[in-house]
C-alpha cells in the first residue's frame, strides 16, 4: 500500500457502539457506508448535485469502490475522513479517501469511481460543464 495523503475536503464521522461486529472492532461494512456519507457531504458543499432529497434527471452513479483497511477502529471513537475529485473524464470520475482516528493513524484508504447517468434515458451522459469547470481539464483523463 502507498503513504495515504490527507485530502481537501474533510468530514467529522463519529463511531457509534452498534457498528462493532463480534470481533470488538468496527465492522468493515460500515466505512463504506461512512465513505457514502463523507461523499454526499462533498458532493453537497462543492455543488456537485442540487440536493440529494429532491428528484433529479441526471446524478452520479457508483461503479466501483476499493477500500483498503489499515488499522482497526473501535468505539468510542471520532474519524476525520479527507476526500477529493482525482481524476475526470467526459462522462466519470474518480474521488479518493483516506480515514484517520484521533492519533492521525490512517485507518483506511479508499477511491470510487462514477458514471455520470442520466436517468430519463437511463444512459451514461457528459459531466455537467459546472463539474469540469470546478475540477478542471488539468484532470482530465
Amino acid at each position: 500500500m502507498s503513504k495515504p495523503s490527507k485530502y481537501k475536503h474533510k468530514f467529522t464521522q463519529q463511531v457509534v457502539w452498534g457498528e462493532m461486529d463480534a470481533f470488538g472492532h468496527v465492522n468493515n461494512v460500515t466505512y463504506v457506508r461512512y465513505f457514502e456519507s463523507a461523499r454526499a457531504d462533498y458532493f453537497t458543499k462543492e455543488g456537485l448535485w442540487d440536493s440529494p432529497l429532491k428528484p433529479v434527471k441526471a446524478g452520479p452513479v457508483l461503479t466501483h469502490l476499493d477500500m483498503d483497511y489499515r488499522k482497526q477502529v473501535v468505539f468510542p471513537a471520532t474519524l476525520e475522513i479527507t476526500l477529493e475529485v482525482s481524476a475526470i473524464s467526459s462522462r466519470a470520475f474518480s474521488v479518493i479517501c483516506s480515514m484517520w482516528n484521533e492519533e492521525n493513524e490512517c485507518v483506511l484508504t479508499g477511491n470510487a469511481s462514477f458514471v455520470w447517468f442520466d436517468f430519463t434515458i437511463q444512459k451514461p451522459s457528459a459531466l455537467p460543464e459546472h463539474f469540469k469547470t470546478k475540477f478542471g481539464n488539468s484532470n482530465l483523463v
